[in-house]
């Protein structure tokens, strides 16, 4: 079938198309594009790491640097663990939390869904500095505690990014398990406990099992997503350095940097991502059970005591996960002296960042922008051939395209610098740069958005059509991109809020005239200036959550789709 999808009927066009088939030539135009964007970045990045040395002249010598010398290996270690506990926290969190939600009929599920995914898409360096204005040494309720003769613990150091993790990254799990519960029939709880097993023996023996392959990919994704985290270590670390931190400052260091060793740390960086990343595709496959839910779990009505604590715990849970986006709000009508906050309500942080917000918010709406256009482009190419014409090249195709989330946004600023920093190609500090970056690492959403719809499509009309005529390329665009038209849509709004937040790559990429509000939220936090940074805060929420409300409310989409 897929030979006469490239030949039936009478060739339209000319060009390579008309002589090698319209399909193979978007196949080869993707695999150029990968290549250059992501896979030639990261060649070189391993291969300037292993550049020969001015001592030794060794290939490895920056690696045996690295572990050789304490102040290097102490980064990897600490990186694992402010990485590992939020991991373990996440879990203990989001799968009661996601139970509760789920199973019991608790007061409030809506609102807790929809903090959830505004917590879930916040950026996480925007929760830093706000913890860092309430738990601060100045802090306001580090303040008020004083007062009060309690001292708190404070919010540096890893404790504090524990913390913060934990609190932004639940999410992960809560969603995942929240999809795996939705999954499984009602008949394997009612076996369970129609064999007099208790509640919470049903879960543990019938219910839990099942729900390993959500929850080892929630925790590997919280795991992944702290240890590549860029913008609460340095908020937050203070001393206390990370690996992400540590290649940061070897890369743009004033006194002139190291790149060379900040490639071998984003190599060390990268296979720690890659190796979590198929150790969460092993686990899935080796714990993955086949269940059909013909009568998924119902919400079942609890004593009034175990609903009351429920409610609690969950309320409590998203009150913290919640709680430094309102203080940012707040914070951003709120009267300032650099870090200091004074309780009067006043425009003025406002009014002081619109002379300077025009750049920035225009930087980051059109480079956004160009990027999602691009990914629903170029994804739902890629969603067809994948989908459509399966084979060797196909499967290689979706192996590299996902291979993009194993590469951190730091990892990709890093090697795309290393790879395009000299003419022809001297694209650094550019609109392109950044464009074709976040274009990169957010492909992933729409291919697996227009790959899904795809797959419960029949391509009977799509044979019609090439049948009767019209050329591969005519009925890619004139039939199966309307049928796709919903996913194509939910993919680019997803692309959309997880773009226009992106820091790590942007830090490296970007200049002073490409600069976006992330960054300019960043270098306020940096500089102490907490009113102007949650104004801009404020504005850079909004425009993250604004295009998901259109994604649950008129797509009809569920949390879940965001994972």
């Amino acid at each position: 079938m897929s030979a006469l999808t490239d030949t039936a009927g009478p060739p339209r066009r000319g060009g390579l198309a008309r002589h090698l088939g319209f399909w193979p030539v978007v196949t080869a135009i993707v695999f150029v594009l990968i290549a250059g964007l992501l896979l030639l970045p990261v060649a070189n990045i391993v291969g300037v790491s292993l550049s020969a040395g001015a001592k030794t002249g060794g290939v490895f010598e920056n690696y045996v640097s690295f572990f050789s010398e304490r102040f290097y290996y102490q980064t990897l270690l600490n990186s694992f663990w402010v990485s590992f506990w939020p991991m373990v926290f996440a879990v203990c969190l989001g799968v009661p939390a996601a139970y509760f939600v789920n199973r019991y009929e608790i007061w409030g599920r809506g609102f807790v869904r929809a903090a959830v995914v505004l917590t879930f898409v916040s950026p996480p360096f925007i929760g830093s500095y706000s913890w860092v204005v309430l738990f601060g040494r100045s802090g306001v309720l580090t303040q008020f505690f004083s007062s009060l003769g309690i001292p708190l613990p404070s919010i540096y150091g890893a404790p504090g990014i524990i913390f913060v993790f934990t609190l932004q990254f639940f999410p992960f799990v809560f969603l995942l398990v929240s999809s795996g519960l939705k999954s499984i029939d009602q008949s394997v709880e009612d076996a369970a406990r129609n064999l007099g097993s208790s509640e919470f023996r049903t879960f543990r023996t019938a219910i839990a099992p099942l729900l390993v392959p959500s929850i080892t990919t929630g925790a590997l994704l919280v795991f992944i997503a702290s240890f590549t985290d860029l913008g609460t270590p340095i908020i937050l670390g203070e001393r206390f350095r990370v690996l992400p931190v540590l290649i940061y400052g070897e890369f743009v260091n004033e006194f002139g940097g190291r790149p060379v060793l900040a490639s071998a740390l984003s190599v060390l960086l990268l296979l720690v991502t890659t190796a979590a990343l198929l150790l969460q595709r092993w686990l899935s496959a080796r714990f993955s059970h086949a269940t059909a839910a013909i009568r998924p779990l119902q919400v079942q009505e609890q004593p009034l005591g175990k609903r009351i604590a429920a409610t609690a715990f969950v309320f409590l849970l998203i009150g913290f996960a919640l709680l430094p986006l309102a203080n940012i709000v707040v914070s951003s009508f709120l009267k300032s002296n650099g870090p200091v906050l004074v309780a009067s309500f006043t425009l003025d942080n406002y009014a002081r960042i619109m002379d300077r917000l025009a750049l920035p918010l225009w930087n980051t709406l059109f480079y956004t922008t160009v990027a999602t256009l691009l990914c629903a482009l170029v994804g739902t190419a890629v969603a067809y051939i994948i989908v459509r014409r399966p084979g060797p090249v196909s499967s290689l195709l979706d192996t590299a395209v996902m291979f993009s989330y194993a590469v951190p946004g730091i990892v990709l600023g890093v090697g795309l610098v290393v790879t395009y920093h000299e003419p022809p190609f001297a694209l650094t500090g550019t609109a392109a740069i950044l464009i074709l970056a976040y274009f990169i690492r957010r492909l992933p959403f729409s291919v697996r958005s227009s790959v899904s719809m795809l797959q419960q499509i029949s391509r009977d009309t799509e044979d019609a059509s090439i049948n009767l005529g019209a050329g591969p390329g005519r009925t890619f665009l004139r039939i199966t991109v309307p049928l796709l038209a919903t996913a194509i849509l939910s993919g680019a709004l997803l692309t959309w809020s997880n773009t226009i937040r992106e820091l790590s790559a942007t830090l490296i990429l970007q200049s002073g005239t490409t600069a976006t509000v992330a960054i300019e939220i960043f270098n306020e936090v940096v500089n102490g200036n907490f009113g102007v940074a949650s104004a801009l805060g404020t504005v850079l929420i909004l425009l993250t959550f604004l295009p998901l409300v259109v994604l649950f409310t008129l797509l009809g989409k569920k949390e879940e789709a965001l994972v």
